[in-house]
């Protein structure tokens, strides 16, 4: 409004409201002083607010001796002068410099407050607004409330009060993995609802206030996705950590993190295309101590319910109770507490209890209490081989259902084959 003011008063003569060229330049520079105070931030407390209300007076202050320069310069074009404005120039500079000062003054002396925190208002998370990284889906169970958590003036994640299940995509097929409420997430955009105080009361039997009093965010979380920094002038706001960048100049921020690329300029907002594989890094914590879910751009892991999984390109190792696996393009290895099977294209290996049998192309090595044994035998080991891919592989099957890795058949199998060539 206040540069569609300035251009209004660069056409006064053919608009022919010469009369009101003082009204106009008013109006525009009183609106220039009114946007740097809706400008003003309020997160970081009272004190942070005080600081960041004078520095935008400094910016006023600072626009309006640039633009009066500037229209001065046109009005000498005109004819005209602005003498009545331009002899406002130096109070308006010591008025820039004083509040300028001030600002940085109050800022150091005021404690910033680091470590994220969760506050209203509510949100209400559907069960079908999911958000997905890569491989990764995330979703609520059912319905639920969250509460937005903040870092350095910036939502960074939330806290949902609700039990959540993440999806993974994995080489040998889809897993699910259950977290048990509340669960704390970093940066997983997940977006819902404003949630009236019936939906609050509904889904968790608790008000708003009671949520925020309950939620308690412990600051070492955001050590596993990396210590960020900061840089906070009084008209320049850089910060960086493992969530995202924003830079705050003047008017212009731009803010990049999960949720692609964000360009504000004053009450203008730009998004960068919706992109579902674009993100930097979540975490999230269960209601359980020991579970936890993490996602970067190479890979994610999580732990639940006893199970844990590990996933980066197309490798990947999943365990359940006792019992998992690790899979590769080149490699196989199934394990238990009675046993390892390990499969590759030139060794495969077998260790229980009471023996272990390593299998090459020609050769079978057979080690037991009662000593060791060789054997140079092609179609041993190729019978042996053709054995453990196939138990292997069964094995794998028994984990991604959860259950326990038989091993009966094989070792039965085993001993069937050892003693046809013996």
């Amino acid at each position: 409004m206040a540069a569609l003011l300035l251009l209004v008063w660069l056409v006064r003569g053919i608009l022919s409201i010469s009369a009101y060229s003082t009204e106009i330049l008013v109006a525009s520079f009183g609106l220039i002083f009114l946007s740097r105070a809706f400008s003003t931030r309020t997160r970081f407390g009272a004190g942070r607010a005080v600081s960041s209300f004078l520095g935008n007076v400094a910016i006023g202050c600072i626009v309006i001796v640039i633009a009066i320069w500037f229209l001065g310069w046109v009005a000498s074009l005109q004819g005209n002068s602005l003498t009545e404005f331009s002899n406002a120039v130096p109070d308006l500079v010591i008025a820039a410099i004083s509040t300028g000062l001030l600002a940085y003054v109050i800022r150091e002396l005021t404690p910033r407050r680091e470590n994220p925190f969760a506050g209203g208002p509510p949100i209400l998370v559907r069960a079908d607004s999911g958000v997905k990284a890569g491989k990764t889906t995330v979703s609520a169970k059912a319905d639920t409330i969250a509460l937005p958590m903040t870092r350095w003036g910036k939502t960074v994640g939330c806290v949902l009060f609700g039990d959540v299940k993440a999806s993974f995509e994995t080489p040998m097929g889809p897993v699910t993995a259950s977290f048990t409420r509340p669960m704390t997430t970093f940066g997983m955009p997940f977006r819902g609802d404003k949630a009236g105080k019936d939906d609050v009361s509904r889904l968790t039997g608790k008000d708003a206030d009671q949520l925020i009093q309950e939620a308690r965010i412990d600051p070492k979380m955001t050590r596993l996705n990396g210590d960020g920094h900061s840089v906070d002038l009084p008209f320049v706001h850089v910060e960086k950590d493992g969530f995202g960048e924003s830079v705050d100049v003047g008017p212009i921020s731009v803010r990049k993190g999960p949720e692609g690329e964000t360009v504000r300029i004053g009450s203008l907002t730009f998004d960068s295309e919706g992109n579902g594989d674009h993100y930097t890094s979540w975490f999230a914590r269960g209601g359980q101590d020991s579970s936890f879910l993490s996602v970067s751009d190479e890979e994610a892991s999580a732990k639940w319910n006893g199970s844990s999984l590990w996933m980066k390109g197309d490798s990947m190792r999943l365990t359940t109770g006792a019992d998992g696996f690790f899979y590769s393009p080149t490699e196989v290895r199934t394990f238990s507490p009675l046993h390892t099977l390990n499969v590759a294209n030139q060794k495969m290996t077998l260790n229980t209890r009471k023996f272990t049998l390593n299998v090459t192309a020609e050769r079978v090595v057979l080690r037991a209490e009662s000593g060791s044994k060789s054997t140079d035998s092609p179609a041993l080991a190729q019978d042996l081989r053709n054995l453990f891919t196939e138990e292997a592989k069964k094995h794998i099957q028994e984990v991604m259902k959860g259950v326990p890795i038989d091993l009966d058949e094989m070792l039965s199998s085993t001993e069937e084959v050892l003693k046809k060539y013996d």
